[in-house]
């Protein structure tokens, strides 16, 4: 990132904070996410109203230990559902939080091996379908209201520092 021009920093900036701010800001139904399985960006299914996770998922924020600064999601995401120091720990040490872990933590609502997953997120999304659109829609509504604070108050600060420590190194 050190190499890139200030429109692409720019270009990672925006974008990545109007993903987040999207899914929050936007959409106005209960979401559900799944963790498949490793990879980036694993705040978006964290941040969804419900959140399935297969039994060999490791959840962590790599920023710190990559050089960068965990500004983004991710870190928002581990300190709204952990708390600032497990948070902290987690940013500085690298470390990753093995599913049965994420679960205990309150990270992930259920985890289920990885072939259970989808079956049982559409079992999740039929019950909440059975209720009336309103109550489904304001249920979100007061269910989001912590993600939409934090992003609405912390995320583009966080994803700007992050770029900025990125640029220069």
């Amino acid at each position: 990132m050190s190499q890139w021009s200030s429109d692409l920093l720019y270009e990672q900036y925006a974008d990545g904070a109007r993903l987040l701010e999207g899914l929050i800001l936007d959409v106005d139904v209960p979401t559900i996410g799944v963790l498949n399985g490793p990879g980036p960006r694993q705040e978006l299914a964290l941040m969804c109203d419900i959140t399935l996770c297969a039994d060999d998922v490791v959840i962590a924020d790599g920023n710190f230990a990559a050089g960068s600064v965990p500004g983004d999601g991710m870190y928002l995401a581990l300190e709204e559902l952990l708390g600032t120091k497990r948070a902290a720990h987690l940013a500085y040490t690298g470390g990753g939080i093995d599913s049965a872990t994420a679960l205990q933590w309150g990270l992930v609502n259920e985890v289920l091996p990885r072939d259970q997953l989808m079956n049982r997120a559409r079992r999740v999304a039929e019950t909440i379908m059975a209720a009336p659109r309103t109550s489904r829609r304001l249920t979100h509504a007061v269910i989001s209201r912590p993600w939409r604070r934090r992003i609405t108050e912390e995320l583009r600060s966080g994803y700007a520092r992050q770029l900025l420590a990125s640029s220069g190194n």
